[in-house]
């Protein structure tokens, strides 16, 4: 099975088309990179996946589950348990320090605090961020605090990891750095990975492209 199945994916904002039947899956451990111009459609794709927004028809199945048939809770669990996200502008909680941050989504899964534990010391140690894992966001460099989200993404082990531009924020050297960080973490993680860039770059670290435009999906499916 999947562990993520688009079909026939539509969806319009003020009567103007945006998806126009998108289709496509990611198998277990794959990396697949969305490309396409601004406003062909990518963060719309990447909303309705992770549950954010609604699509107009079509649908979408993330690790069995069909999202248009779950309640509003029933969507909120299975995006606590299945997905991982990292975004451009890392979106962590000032007031919480890059151990509390990446411990967040244990908490909200009800896990034992000694195995939340062992799992962001580990984390922390794996993202190469140990010696700041009291520091808040504030104090963090922009490379220090992607490395908190790609660890916040994956502490959960969802099955599947959903990247909004995670370099675009940051120059080109620490860009690459953490690229080749959030491929080796999904690697080892065997969840599936759709990476939403520009980037030539992030690219390389991918093993499928598919090229959107216009809303619909023209190269890779």
């Amino acid at each position: 099975m999947p562990v993520l199945e688009v079909e026939l994916l539509t969806k319009s904002y003020a009567e103007r088309p945006i998806l126009r039947g998108v289709s496509f899956k990611l198998e277990q451990g794959e990396r697949v990179a969305l490309l396409g111009p601004s406003g062909s459609g990518k963060t719309t794709v990447l909303n309705c996946v992770g549950g954010v927004d609604r699509a107009d028809s079509g649908g979408v199945t993330i690790a069995g589950s069909v999202l248009s048939d779950l309640s509003a809770d029933g969507l909120a669990q299975l995006r606590r348990r299945h997905i991982g996200t990292v975004f451009q502008f890392y979106h962590l909680l000032p007031t919480l320090s890059a151990a509390e941050n990446i411990e967040l989504p244990l908490q909200l899964l009800g896990v034992p605090m000694s195995e939340r534990e062992s799992r962001v010391r580990k984390l922390l140690d794996r993202v190469g961020i140990a010696h700041r894992a009291a520091a808040l966001p504030g104090q963090l460099s922009g490379g220090e605090m992607q490395r908190v989200a790609i660890a916040r993404a994956v502490v959960h082990r969802p099955s599947l990891i959903l990247a909004d531009e995670p370099t675009g924020s940051l120059d080109s050297a620490t860009g690459a750095q953490v690229l080749e960080l959030l491929a080796e973490i999904v690697s080892e993680t065997k969840a599936a990975l759709l990476l939403v860039t520009h980037s030539t770059e992030a690219v390389k670290h991918c093993e499928r492209v598919l090229r959107i435009q216009d809303g619909e999906i023209v190269e890779g499916a």
